[in-house]
């Protein structure tokens, strides 16, 4: 079989190192993927997957919105015409921390102590829509500014209703005590529709609101989303997950 190939946003963002994180895992699994980094929107069109990498969202916007690039971003994670004009299916998108915001249905600015996720309006921003794909309600800067970045160890979120066991299995085993980097994280407020809740995390300041932790990745059949970024450790196992569950099951 030929191999997949893995595309990297490479606008900004750490996406050199996504690609050295790919490039760690077992041979056998690395030899299944061509990795390659995406800077026009032509180049989507060749991915099989895609990862968008954390930076800032909005500049990756302004960026992007030079040349289609969003309107062809948006029809890789909804399906629709690429770059060349041919339909496609949805393919499979991990955004990080930012990559996150971007693939959120649902983005908020500020959630004050006690009040309800529902009640807050959606940040609207001036450079268009974020692209969407995932029903999720994200907060930007979550946990704070720069000087509030963190590192913590994450717990997988408990199994859903009729989730397969080895579901369950695989990502206790990736994000269960994996060393998570936020940098003025978002944290995800609610999932709905196909969303699914994957890895929290227990977090002194904002803990009183969220007994069970902080929500901080989730994903559907389609769509892995982590508001940390998993690219900063020399743990690989998320990498591994978003390859085997994802990648080359597509």
């Amino acid at each position: 079989a030929r191999p997949q190939t893995l595309g990297i946003m490479a606008l900004q963002g750490a996406f050199e190192e996504h690609e050295a994180m790919f490039k760690q895992l077992p041979q056998e699994m690395v030899e299944r993927l061509k990795i390659v980094q995406v800077r026009k929107s032509e180049e989507l069109d060749g991915c099989d997957a895609l990862v968008i990498p954390g930076g800032e969202s909005t500049t990756m916007k302004i960026i992007a919105g030079t040349d289609e690039f969003m309107k062809v971003l948006k029809a890789y994670v909804h399906g629709g015409p690429g770059a060349d004009g041919l339909e496609r299916k949805p393919r499979p998108v991990w955004g990080t921390c930012a990559g996150c915001i971007l693939l959120s249905d649902d983005v908020v600015n500020a959630v004050s102590a006690g009040q309800d996720s529902e009640t807050q309006s959606a940040k609207r921003c001036k450079y268009g829509d974020p692209v969407g794909g995932l029903d999720v309600a994200t907060c930007r800067n979550f946990f704070g500014r720069q000087a509030n970045s963190f590192e913590a160890e994450i717990a997988s979120a408990a199994a859903v209703a009729g989730e397969a066991a080895d579901a369950t299995e695989a990502r206790k085993r990736a994000f269960d005590g994996f060393p998570a980097v936020f940098i003025r994280a978002p944290a995800i407020l609610r999932t709905g529709g196909k969303a699914r809740p994957v890895a929290r995390v227990q977090h002194p300041s904002r803990g009183k609101d969220f007994e069970d932790g902080v929500l901080v990745a989730a994903e559907s059949d389609r769509i892995l989303v982590t508001t940390f970024h998993p690219e900063l450790v020399s743990d690989s196992r998320i990498h591994r997950y978003f390859v085997e569950r994802f990648v080359l099951r597509a």
